[in-house]
């Protein structure tokens, strides 16, 4: 007796130990997508009763890292919180309930339909006998007009009847099939519906258990994040330039995407240029040994074969604001600006405005930014190489964080020029883009001179003379500047000797990272002309092989 008197006692004590499960819906409230990955926080508000609990948040995708969770809250309940736990749920579980309530949504709207069959059958079949009456009384009339005489009133009740009963089951056939049309429509949806439920089945998630114990009653929102794979986003930008004020102007946008299974909707949306995949290390260098080379040992035919038969076949490459206007004025639309969090190590740009984005992994561009930058705005060429002089712009970035490499639209005022690839630039680096040819500025080389002769009495020495001239004409009304790029070819060998000769036009300035390139700084007044010549001489050895004279 005593035993059993003691566990009744204890039952009651251990049914109050129990932390109470608590299930709280939840939403993705913010997201920040990093290169290759990204980190969900999703929200949640739940009333809590003093003492332990479990608050699950359910439906979170199978791929999120478990060691990744991080749990934060507030609110009057005071709560504490001791761990966190995740569990996969197969989802044919969790769908059985929402599977029945759709097929029963499906069922009672089929019987609908066939009850509105019903009464199209029955109109049909109505306005059948009508027509056989008509028939039939007008048959037997005409066969006994000799009897009885049938009086005008006669004639016209039976029109009325007949066109009365007609136009009524007229009626009652057309709304039932109007009613059928919107029907099946609604049945076509809920069909969908089942269909989207049904697939659900064969998909796993997690639940996410926050294990905390409340001093009192009250409620607590949560805020649980976590990593997940399948996002990431990449920049994009449109660079426009504007010559006459000498500025160029920058739109960053990002290309986001997201396949994780969730729903990004209504979510701050942040881009970040941490790289959170590349690993966290020191490299360490290893000494660099030298010792003697051993000749490779011949290898056996049979094995050579063996061998590329057994080896793997190489892996294929992975792949507005709307303006109002009023009578009095009107105003130009604002590009919308990201909130920039400027870190140590990395920049966060996040979105102005509640994003969506799509879990079938279709790209959302956002607007985050954009940068007026002053520029050095000078027509480019190199006329050995193309005849064109191309239209560039240099800038500084002031920006003061980096400008991410990615792939620009080109526009020139409002035109359109092309795509080119706009390079990673260090805050306070310099930027350079090309715009386009520019058919305005003339730019002709002609090689006047190319002489050759032998020289030398003891040693005959084999010499090549040149003499190149480049005429650059302006068409503008304007004045411009001009970059004029030409070379000298450079010796490699002790034998070949490269001479500038005079009459040579000096330039402005050598290119130091590319030796012979010579620069040519040019100031162009309104369709004025310059000329720029070069000459020079290369002598070596008679009988001397040699490669690369133009």
């Amino acid at each position: 007796m005593r035993p059993a008197l003691l566990l009744t006692t204890l039952l009651p004590a251990l049914a109050l130990a129990a932390p109470a499960a608590v299930t709280a819906p939840s939403r993705v409230d913010a997201v920040t997508v990093y290169r290759s990955s990204a980190r969900v926080t999703r929200a949640a508000r739940v009333e809590l009763a003093a003492g332990a609990a479990r608050v699950l948040l359910a439906g979170l995708p199978d791929q999120l890292d478990d060691d990744s969770i991080r749990v934060e809250g507030k609110g009057t309940a005071r709560a504490r919180v001791f761990g966190v736990t995740v569990e996969r749920v197969t989802a044919a579980e969790a769908a059985a309930a929402e599977g029945r309530a759709a097929e029963e949504r499906l069922e009672r709207l089929q019987d609908d339909d066939r009850a509105l069959e019903d009464r199209i059958r029955a109109a049909q079949a109505r306005l059948e006998f009508v027509k056989s009456l008509r028939s039939t009384y007008s048959e037997e009339r005409s066969k006994n007009l000799a009897v009885r005489g049938v009086s005008a009133k006669e004639w016209g009740d039976l029109a009325a009847f007949v066109s009365a009963e007609t136009a009524q089951a007229t009626g009652e056939a057309r709304k039932a099939e109007a009613a059928r049309r919107e029907l099946a429509r609604r049945v076509a949806q809920a069909r969908a519906e089942l269909d989207k439920v049904q697939a659900k089945r064969a998909v796993t998630t997690k639940t996410v258990a926050v294990e905390l114990e409340a001093e009192r009653d009250g409620a607590l929102e949560l805020a649980v994040s976590y990593a997940v794979p399948s996002a990431g986003w990449t920049p994009v930008w449109d660079a426009r330039l504007l010559p006459e004020a000498s500025r160029m102007e920058l739109s960053f946008l990002g290309s986001v995407w997201q396949r994780t299974g969730e729903d990004w909707s209504g979510v701050a949306l942040s881009v970040s240029t941490a790289q959170p995949a590349r690993g966290l290390f020191v490299p360490r260098l290893e000494p660099l040994y030298l010792h003697r080379a051993e000749p490779p040992r011949p290898m056996v035919a049979t094995q050579a074969l063996r061998r590329s038969a057994a080896a793997p076949s190489a892996a294929a490459p992975a792949p507005a604001e709307r303006a109002e206007k009023s009578e009095a004025e009107s105003y130009e639309v604002e590009a919308a600006q990201a909130t920039v969090e400027d870190g140590l190590l990395a920049t966060a740009f996040t979105a102005p405005r509640r994003e969506t984005v799509d879990g079938s992994g279709q790209a959302r561009k956002i607007s985050l930014a954009r940068f007026p930058l002053q520029a050095e705005v000078v027509r480019t060429a190199a006329p050995r190489v193309d005849g064109a002089a191309f239209l560039t712009a240099k800038a500084v970035n002031e920006t003061g964080f980096p400008l991410l490499g990615g792939t620009a639209g080109v526009y020139v005022g409002e035109q359109f020029a092309g795509r080119t690839a706009l390079p990673f630039t260090p805050a306070g680096g310099e930027l350079e883009l090309a715009f386009g040819a520019d058919d305005r500025i003339e730019v002709d080389r002609k090689v006047l001179e190319r002489r050759h002769e032998t020289a030398g009495l003891l040693t005959k020495d084999e010499v090549y003379r040149f003499r190149v001239r480049i005429g650059v004409k302006n068409r503008y009304a304007s004045p411009v500047a001009v970059r004029l790029l030409d070379l000298v070819p450079v010796s490699r060998d002790e034998k070949i000797a490269v001479a500038v000769l005079d009459g040579t036009t000096a330039p402005t300035r050598e290119d130091p990272e590319r030796p012979g390139v010579r620069i040519h700084e040019l100031a162009l007044g309104a369709r004025e002309q310059k000329v720029v010549e070069l000459r020079y001489e290369v002598r070596y050895p008679r009988g001397f092989p040699i490669a690369g004279l133009e």
